[in-house]
């Protein structure tokens, strides 16, 4: 079985712990989905970070697919806590950097675009929280490609964003931007 090590990074309040518990959820590695809210999720799991609602160290949980141990790597987004982040930096082999749909590109972003740049780290972009009040598309997009990369291929469409109907849908073959 070969391991692969997948960073969650973003600016804090974008998401990452959430949709770690998401991808364990959907990978059979936890039956149930933790809340920060409530603070039970799998990662988050020291008193301070429950109570805060916020992550303070990074945390590793795995899942399988296929012959592949994923490790994911939650990390902080809060810049307090940057050095801890630039420890877990050292063992990937990718990197998910998240965004919220309505917070858009942060600065703290824009600093870990240029550290996985650096690491030469391969690296999607995920945008978070599409349903909320205030989500962007086009103009998200547009900053991603002028404030972190103008390399930019997306995947999929938004409908309805900023709705409780917003959904992803497949972005036709053909499809530009």
């Amino acid at each position: 079985m070969r391991t692969l090590n997948i960073g969650i990074l973003a600016h804090v309040d974008a998401g990452k712990t959430s949709l770690t518990e998401r991808l364990l959820f959907d990978h059979g590695a936890v039956d149930r989905l933790g809340s920060v809210d409530a603070g039970d999720t799998r990662t988050d799991d020291g008193g301070i970070e429950r109570r805060r609602g916020i992550t303070i160290r990074s945390a590793v949980a795995a899942f399988t697919v296929g012959d592949t141990r994923v490790n994911l790597i939650d990390t902080p987004g809060h810049s307090d806590f940057v050095a801890e982040v630039e420890r877990a930096l050292e063992v990937l082999d990718g990197a998910v950097l998240l965004l919220s749909a309505v917070e858009g590109v942060q600065a703290r972003t824009r600093v870990l675009m240029r550290a996985l740049r650096r690491l030469r780290l391969p690296t999607i972009v995920f945008v978070n929280k599409i349903d909320r009040a205030g989500a962007r598309t086009d103009g998200l997009l547009g900053d991603v490609r002028r404030l972190l990369t103008p390399h930019v291929a997306p995947l999929t469409e938004v409908a309805d964003a900023g709705t409780p109907r917003a959904r992803v849908t497949r972005r036709p073959p053909d499809g530009r931007t």
